[in-house]
């Protein structure tokens, strides 16, 4: 895309975010849902991309399925209760009462195994009632109200006159911008998704001014992610992904795809590292020998991984981790970026990428790009 098609686009987006008029944080969640399926998913021949209502529904489960966890201040932010001693409650997300989608999960957490949304899915009859649920919530509202402000319905991103079979089309061009500004795309959500629920009345009382908020609505428990690590543990057999040597003590588990270019936990992308070698290569991507090792240890030695997943009731997707990792690494390479090695070397990350994931023909991020670089 051009850059003067890429400038409009971040406007528009933009103007969404400071104009669009909506009483709940749906907006926010059906504006990250959009980028992230831009993402794992190909775009079409002519550049556009049609998604599934009910594949938009399982992102916005993803996304609110933390926050529909009561909301505890930190020690001396607030007290332990509500302000009438009520027992703690998930944050509000709406202005008039809360948002239908965190009641819908909140009924589905608290029939879940340990409060897993992986065992949930795991029961088939329990995860299509919520899903179908949380779609009916979407066709109701956020759909058709996203791209309208005061006086104006832009329709940039789709068109309702498109509207078929329950899928949407993002237009052409529209895959390929949230693919090239997915970072600056999200930081910017997050940011309009934390101050909207700071601004609802019926969270300044509990919230006061702490500074946990976003990590609490977005974050990741470094405690929850022990069991993956055991897993990876024995999968490597106790050696480190990255030195190869044998680990000592507890070990780090690390997102082979950060977690700041992509803020998501799935068993294939997790290797158990050294902690040295895990503080060393830190937001980077590693080089491409690393890549082949990791598509050749959790892709194409995944089955071994995804039945443990399993049975620890353990969020994984084999498949949608390669395309976020196909789509890191094209992005890395039209940035010119370099790829860790070891300790602090690094390399020109180049197009060696695409050999080591194992792709012949793929149409990359690069393609998408070419006229924007």
């Amino acid at each position: 895309m051009s850059a003067e098609s890429s400038l409009r686009f971040l406007r528009q987006l933009q103007r969404l975010l400071d104009e669009g008029l909506f009483t709940s944080t749906y907006k926010y969640a059906l504006l990250q849902a959009l980028a992230d399926l831009s993402v794992e998913q190909e775009p079409g021949a002519d550049g556009g991309l049609w998604l599934a209502v009910p594949e938009i529904a399982e992102k916005f489960v993803e996304y609110y399925w933390r926050q529909a966890l009561p909301f505890s201040p930190p020690a001396g932010a607030a007290s332990a209760v509500t302000p009438d001693r009520s027992p703690l409650k998930p944050l509000l997300q709406n202005t008039d009462g809360q948002a239908a989608v965190i009641t819908h999960i909140v009924a589905a957490r608290s029939r879940a195994p340990g409060g897993s949304l992986a065992a949930l899915r795991q029961d088939t009859s329990a995860w299509l009632a919520l899903r179908n649920k949380v779609a009916s919530v979407i066709r109701g509202m956020p759909l058709w109200k996203l791209q309208t402000v005061p006086g104006e319905a832009t329709e940039f991103l789709y068109r309702k006159a498109e509207f078929r079979d329950d899928r949407i089309r993002l237009l052409p061009g529209v895959p390929a911008a949230f693919r090239n500004f997915h970072g600056l795309v999200t930081n910017l959500v997050r940011g309009a998704w934390v101050a909207r629920v700071q601004r609802i009345p019926g969270n300044r009382e509990v919230l006061g001014e702490t500074a946990s908020l976003e990590g609490f609505l977005f974050g990741t428990d470094r405690a929850t992610l022990a069991p993956w690590r055991e897993i990876l543990r024995d999968h490597q057999s106790g050696r480190c992904f990255y030195c190869r040597s044998r680990v000592g003590g507890a070990g780090d588990l690390d997102h082979f795809i950060a977690w700041s270019r992509y803020p998501v936990d799935l068993g294939h992308n997790f290797v158990f590292s050294h902690p040295a070698c895990n503080l060393a290569k830190r937001e980077h991507l590693a080089h491409p020998e690393h890549l082949r090792r990791w598509r050749e240890s959790n892709l194409e030695g995944g089955d071994a991984l995804a039945a443990a997943f399993d049975a620890a009731r353990l969020p994984h997707d084999r498949e949608r981790s390669r395309r976020i990792t196909v789509w890191a690494y094209g992005q890395a390479e039209l940035a010119g970026a370099h790829a860790w090695v070891e300790g602090r070397r690094v390399e020109a990350l180049g197009s060696g990428w695409r050999s080591a994931l194992g792709m012949e023909q793929v149409r990359m991020a690069a393609e998408e790009g070419a006229e924007y670089r």
